[in-house]
């Protein structure tokens, strides 16, 4: 189950790279800089390593979905929730929720062989549920516009009842990262292949790739839950959801 694989650019050099040459080459797929073209010293990216993703962990602080009332109290009274999707958040006009820059990374990737690398897009196919971790922040609601929310008391049953309701084969959940360019490192060992671009090229990183967001919006402090469907999805989907309201608490 793959998805749409969007490539943007895409290349591979058969040799190690030092550091300087892998964040000079980061940098020149980040600001779309020729290759052949000397960078400026601030346009390296040091991309970040796809360990530094500590995803299906459940956080030490509490885990918040913020929302307008009507629709809270909709969720607890009928089981009924909005899950969204890579494109819905593309298309969506709020300088808070909406995000143009969803699905699309830099990755980078040593390998037996030399390094890969490319800007791809990836992730269509994943049905997506935003949710804050801290404690009830009001400065934040108010940018969203919201006056309500629960909390995700178990992430892993709020996520695998949702799994079960939609019908995802996998789901993944946790914390992003906010990096200043949204470039991430992977280590995939053989399971790439150079001389072919699929889906599996998206694949070199793992489900990090999803979590990593600009620095712009690191005061969301998003805790995301991502849900791999059988195919590409659009918009948003209100679900049956009634399941998960037993992982949840209202505020």
């Amino acid at each position: 189950m793959s998805g749409s694989f969007r490539v943007y650019k895409h290349m591979w050099i058969e040799r190690k790279l030092s550091d300087f040459e892998l964040q000079g080459l980061c940098g020149a797929l980040v600001h779309d800089t020729p290759f052949d073209h000397s960078l400026k010293p601030g346009q390296f990216v040091k991309p970040l390593p796809e360990k530094r993703f500590k995803l299906n962990r459940a956080p030490q602080e509490p885990v918040v979905k913020l929302g307008k009332k009507e629709h809270i109290d909709k969720f607890f009274l009928t089981g009924k929730l909005q899950l969204g999707s890579f494109a819905y958040y593309n298309d969506f006009d709020h300088p808070e929720i909406g995000d143009v820059e969803e699905g699309a990374v830099t990755l980078v990737a040593k390998t037996p062989f030399g390094v890969m690398a490319g800007k791809y897009g990836s992730g269509y196919n994943h049905r997506m549920f935003c949710t804050y971790v801290g404690h009830l922040d009001q400065t934040t609601m108010k940018k969203f516009g919201y006056d309500s929310g629960f909390i995700v008391t178990d992430p892993a049953g709020f996520a695998q009842a949702i799994a079960s309701a939609i019908s995802a084969s996998t789901f993944t959940y946790g914390q992003c990262l906010y990096h200043p360019h949204k470039a991430v490192l992977g280590f995939p060992g053989h399971d790439v292949d150079r001389h072919q671009l699929s889906h599996r090229t998206g694949q070199m990183v793992k489900a990090g790739k999803h979590f990593i967001k600009p620095m712009r919006y690191s005061h969301q402090r998003e805790f995301r839950f991502l849900w791999e469907m059988p195919q590409d999805v659009s918009g948003a989907e209100i679900v049956d959801c009634s399941a998960a309201r037993q992982y949840c608490n209202q505020l």
